[in-house]
């Protein structure tokens, strides 16, 4: 039965250029067969066109658009069955200067594993017994009962094949209106003004106030950490173990107090016994809690130091002291990195899509300024149309810009190489430009960029 895409399509487009028919259309757009153009089957999700479909029999032991479908909307049409007979028939139709051998693909062979029923012989060779004669399956679906289709169809996807290309010219050093007139090296050195260990000073003061400061969340003692950079003076885990130990004198102290002053007990009596233990058990309770993965065996790293019961009212006023503590180590405060999904060599990474549309980045803070990486398209994405116009596999360098816009740093990446614009134009999934602007925390005096390899970086100091 012919493939079909269901209402649940979530119009990612990633099905569209792994068809090796060009089956599928995004909702809204046209097609054409043997020189007509009809008019869309949806208007709002990707669809398949039955007559062009051939659910991939002579190209692969499953339906590529099903394998690479992140929502699982592309299943059996119910309404039309076909059998392996026809479907590779219509390959052929499709594909006229195609030779298709005679063990070809197809999902009808054993061991397809695609969800489907596969027409697999028995064991003592005998053919299995179908529900409905082939010759009925036949007729609903013979191909004289569909149009003649016209027209070019993409190559099956057979795997990349590596095509000479000529050495690229050097890259020229581009310069833009508001970069700095220092090197890039420099401008980079000068947004770490600062950087190396804290003052031995200040790291004996933290060390000293471990007590007070291991009260505070778990957050705030992780960037004291950080900023110190040596556990030997401070460490998360060691403050609160320290300020537990403190706790457990200062809670039966105050609860003493408590019972002077509100309960009007003699100092040094019996009376106060209680209230003692009372508040010793608070302390032994409190540091269970705020240490408990700890005690269960979890490993330090892993360990959530919390707060203390005072530490929350106390964060607000240590605030001040852990931002001017944080700004010594550089830290990201932007940054969107693509996930790997499926990998085959007929199908697209998805964090190589994603560095097509700029969207692969890292804007890290440091003491004086900002620093970006952008990466930028590595691999040429899978396509019948590359080896036909001797297209590679190594994705030529963009031409690309880059401008300060008010408060924020945009990079524009354009393809150059008037082939692979000819791609991009028939790929959804491979757009020839892109605009990436990412929002800058604070003001800066220009910046300074390099590009190394695939990647963009550039240098921003802050201004003074």
């Amino acid at each position: 039965m012919a493939t079909m895409i269901t209402a649940e399509c979530i119009n990612c487009g990633a099905c569209e250029p792994e068809c090796p028919n060009t089956a599928i259309y995004q909702g809204g757009v046209p097609w054409e067969h043997n020189g007509k153009t009809f008019p869309p089957i949806s208007n709002e999700v990707f669809y398949i066109v039955p007559e062009k479909c051939t659910e991939c029999v002579g190209f692969h032991e499953q339906e590529a658009c099903a394998v690479v479908c992140p929502v699982d909307v592309c299943i059996p049409n119910p309404d039309i069955p076909e059998t392996e007979d026809v479907l590779i028939a219509r390959a052929k139709q499709l594909h006229p200067g195609e030779v298709f051998p005679a063990d070809f693909p197809s999902r009808f062979r054993a061991g397809a594993g695609n969800g489907h029923a596969a027409e697999a012989p028995a064991a003592d060779g005998a053919p299995v017994a179908a529900a409905a004669p082939v010759a009925a399956v036949a007729a609903v679906a013979a191909p004289a009962a569909r149009p003649v289709v016209g027209g070019r169809t993409e190559k099956p996807l057979s795997g990349p094949k590596l095509t000479p290309r000529p050495a690229a010219p050097p890259r020229v050093e581009k310069r833009f209106p508001s970069e700095l007139a220092m090197s890039f090296d420099d401008a980079a050195a000068l947004i770490k003004v600062g950087h190396g260990d804290a003052p031995r000073g200040l790291k004996w003061f933290v060390a000293l106030a471990q007590p007070i400061l291991g009260a505070l969340p778990v957050k705030q003692k992780r960037d004291i950490e950080a900023a110190i950079g040596d556990r030997r003076f401070f460490s998360a885990a060691g403050a609160t173990g320290a300020n537990a130990l403190h706790n457990m004198i200062i809670y039966p102290l105050v609860f003493a107090a408590i019972g002077v002053l509100l309960l009007k007990r003699d100092v040094f009596t019996q009376n106060l016994n209680w209230l003692l233990f009372l508040g010793m058990m608070l302390a032994l309770a409190e540091t269970w809690w705020r240490m408990r993965e700890g005690f269960r065996g979890m490993p330090p790293d892993r360990t959530l130091y919390r707060a203390a019961v005072y530490g929350l009212p106390l964060a607000p006023l240590a605030a001040p002291v852990v931002r001017l503590l944080k700004p010594s180590h550089s830290q990201p405060v932007q940054g969107s990195v693509g996930q790997d999904g499926f990998v085959t060599n007929q199908f697209d990474e998805k964090v190589e899509r994603a560095r097509r549309y700029g969207e692969v980045y890292r804007l890290h803070q440091d003491v004086n300024g900002y620093l970006l990486e952008l990466e930028f398209p590595r691999r040429f994405p899978a396509s019948a149309i590359k080896e036909e116009l001797g297209i590679g596999e190594e994705m030529p360098d963009y031409d690309y810009d880059v401008q300060l816009q008010g408060g924020a740093l945009v990079v524009k990446g354009r393809v150059t190489d008037p082939n692979l614009r000819k791609v991009a134009a028939v790929s959804s999934a491979f757009p020839p430009d892109f605009t990436t602007t990412i929002k800058l925390p604070g003001r800066v005096a220009g910046f300074r960029h390099r590009f190394v390899g695939k990647n963009l970086e550039v240098a921003l100091p802050k201004r003074v």
